[in-house]
């Protein structure tokens, strides 16, 4: 075997590796970036190609790491955001107001995930509210608490042993004016309330 032949294999095996590392220091950054990205509405992030045929391999991946179960946006839309209304990180140590408009959706909830893309491991049962939880008014407002420990009264989502978490709002059978114009979602507030204690 000649000198240039061996050295030829040599060159093509190392274009190989440096390929393969390439490719997962690629995937491996994708798959920290969370849940869902893509556009982003109002401080929440959603992309239109979740769960459809035109996913690109990073999005694919980040929902099967995830463990999100992406329906087609015909059956419904995922956002996910991780930082209140002022831009600061969300956690477990503060208490926020979520708070919106009627969804336009036949049924919709807000979920807690730890930073590990899990639920929180705890037995408040309640790591998310619902539409059913929620009690609009008159004109479709609602509201609702993320915290470590239970409110008083109305819907609630505990964040205890969350850590930095993010919250995903899933909207089901969605409108087909919100299938095709994510911008016109009315998103819902996210709002810091206090942080141990204080305001």
């Amino acid at each position: 075997m000649s000198a240039d032949r061996t050295g030829s294999r040599w060159v093509t095996a190392g274009v190989a590796v440096a390929g393969l590392l390439a490719g997962a220091a690629s995937g491996w950054f994708w798959l920290q970036k969370g849940m869902i990205q893509g556009e982003s509405y109002a401080g929440w992030s959603g992309s239109s190609v979740t769960g459809s045929a035109d996913a690109d391999p990073w999005t694919r991946a980040r929902v099967a790491v995830a463990g999100l179960l992406a329906l087609t946006r015909e059956h419904a839309i995922y956002f996910t955001r991780n930082t209140d209304g002022s831009g600061a990180r969300l956690r477990e140590g503060c208490r926020y107001r979520v708070s919106g408009d009627a969804m336009p959706a036949q049924w919709w909830s807000v979920t807690v995930y730890a930073a590990d893309n899990y639920l929180p491991l705890n037995d408040d049962d309640a790591l998310s509210f619902d539409a059913t939880e929620v009690q609009p008014d008159a004109a479709g407002q609602w509201s609702a608490i993320l915290s470590s420990t239970r409110p008083a009264s109305g819907a609630w989502a505990s964040t205890r042993q969350a850590g930095n978490y993010d919250i995903t709002l899933r909207l089901y059978q969605p409108a087909l004016q919100a299938q095709t114009n994510y911008g016109s979602i009315p998103m819902p507030r996210v709002e810091k309330l206090d942080c141990g204690g204080q305001a």
